[in-house]
């Protein structure tokens, strides 16, 4: 599938306390809804993360009261972004027939925007709460090693620097493998396997192979005929013959 482009922030809950105008749609069809304050004139950029590239389905202005509605008619279960101009990303995982509904504060977007939709949208909507906390918490690491670069003790730093991020590395390894041994069924853990963690993939197939079979061998005979499980099931395969 290839890694996602793009920071995705943390997903903070909150109440939802609206509806939208309405909550039937034809068969097959998605309708993506949500409420944003301080968003008034503000885009969005909706898109599929396909196998192998992004490709753009529609965009939305956020009304005056940080409102937008749009629609979309997927063939099938699969991942989408939405973007805002700063450039970050929301990932959606949108199955036919949902409706999806966001609601928070577009300041800080997507910081600060909940997901109410399918349970396996909301269990990825999980992992990155979860994965995007670490991530902020290496970039202060990273911010600390600049501003003491040069200090006598910087060695030193250094290496308790490294012993901290080991124990975030570490954690989040034993997140990514319980997450998708307790989602064998679901393609969100497609995304979990295949997240870079900064520069680096946290799971390798050369090292976690047994985890990357495991997955195809659940997810090639639920979904035979999905795109994304079809192109994980091929690269496990050519990395086999290897």
């Amino acid at each position: 599938m290839g890694n996602i482009q793009g920071n995705v922030f943390f997903l903070f809950i909150f109440p939802f306390f609206f509806l939208i105008s309405c909550t039937s749609q034809p068969a097959g069809k998605v309708i993506l809804t949500g409420q944003l304050k301080n968003g008034s004139g503000e885009k969005l950029i909706l898109s599929e993360l396909d196998t192998k590239t992004i490709n753009k389905i529609d965009s939305v202005t956020l009304d005056v009261k940080g409102s937008f509605q749009t629609k979309l008619a997927p063939s099938q279960p699969g991942f989408y972004l939405l973007q805002a101009a700063s450039g970050k990303v929301m990932v959606l995982f949108i199955q036919p027939d949902d409706i999806i509904r966001l609601q928070g504060d577009f300041t800080n977007f997507p910081d600060f925007v909940a997901i109410k939709s399918n349970r396996e949208a909301e269990s990825l909507n999980d992992f990155f709460r979860f994965t995007h906390r670490n991530e902020r918490h290496v970039d202060s690491l990273e911010n600390i090693l600049v501003e003491h670069e040069g200090d006598p003790d910087y060695p030193e730093l250094t290496q308790q620097i490294d012993t901290v991020f080991k124990t975030i590395w570490d954690g989040q390894k034993r997140y990514e493998i319980n997450y998708i041994n307790t989602h064998l069924s679901s393609l969100t853990s497609l995304i979990v396997i295949n997240y870079a963690f900064g520069m680096n993939s946290v799971l390798g197939m050369e090292e976690d192979l047994p985890l990357y079979l495991k997955l195809d061998s659940s997810l090639i005979k639920l979904y035979p005929e999905n795109k994304h499980v079809k192109f994980h099931h091929q690269r496990v395969m050519e990395h086999k013959k290897v």
